[in-house]
């Protein structure tokens, strides 16, 4: 139980601290709606569902030793962050001169976007973050062995994808409650300037790290 309840505290925190996580969670809740916020929530849980099954299948380790395997996965996750920030400022511009009232203010393209494409951005960002190689790998190897029963594995496993979930679904609940969301709204295309701006020097932080 010790064990399970370290992982968790670990996991709880990392998925806490701001990252490109935690930028692409609120910027999606504000800028579509509560369900496209927690359908990224879902991605990013996918992402790290991806990092824990690496991790469980030896896979991480060969990734953090090798330099060229962790270059391209680092290069990869920078350009896909620069993908998602330069999309975010150009957003802002297109709604920046109307004043934003209510949902039915905000411009098409901003509005909504598929769940699908959602689940797939939560999960891209988490699955090319290489950060999260080396964070997976060096939590799971002190508590795991070869004799660990497969059950352990998959509640260690299923804890932290929980958490990753959990904490961005309640996230952009929060988010999108209507009084929050009201405030938030009347200077949206502020709030994607600087997701877009996070988002940017996050990926050239991830392009520059070692």
């Amino acid at each position: 139980f010790l064990s399970w309840l370290v992982i968790a505290s670990v996991q709880l925190a990392a998925t806490m601290s701001p990252g490109p996580a935690f930028v692409v969670a609120v910027r999606n809740a504000l800028a579509y709606d509560r369900k496209t916020g927690i359908a990224t929530g879902f991605g990013l849980g996918l992402g790290v569902m991806a990092h824990v099954v690496f991790v469980l299948c030896g896979i991480a380790f060969i990734i953090a030793q090798s330099v060229f395997l962790f270059s391209f996965i680092k290069y990869a996750g920078a350009a896909y962050l620069f993908y998602i920030g330069i999309k975010a400022i150009l957003n802002s511009r297109k709604g920046k001169n109307k004043p934003v009232v209510d949902d039915s203010d905000i411009p098409q393209s901003v509005k909504s976007i598929s769940l699908r494409k959602a689940i797939v951005t939560g999960f891209l960002t988490n699955l090319l973050n290489p950060k999260a190689v080396v964070f997976f790998t060096a939590v799971f190897t002190q508590f795991i062995h070869p004799e660990t029963p497969f059950s352990v594995l998959a509640l260690y496993g299923g804890t932290s994808v929980s958490i990753e979930f959990l904490w961005f679904a309640g996230v952009s609940i929060v988010l999108t409650h209507a009084r929050i969301r009201a405030v938030f709204l009347s200077f949206m295309h502020w709030v994607e300037r600087i997701c877009g701006g996070l988002m940017l020097g996050l990926g050239i932080k991830l392009a520059l790290s070692k």
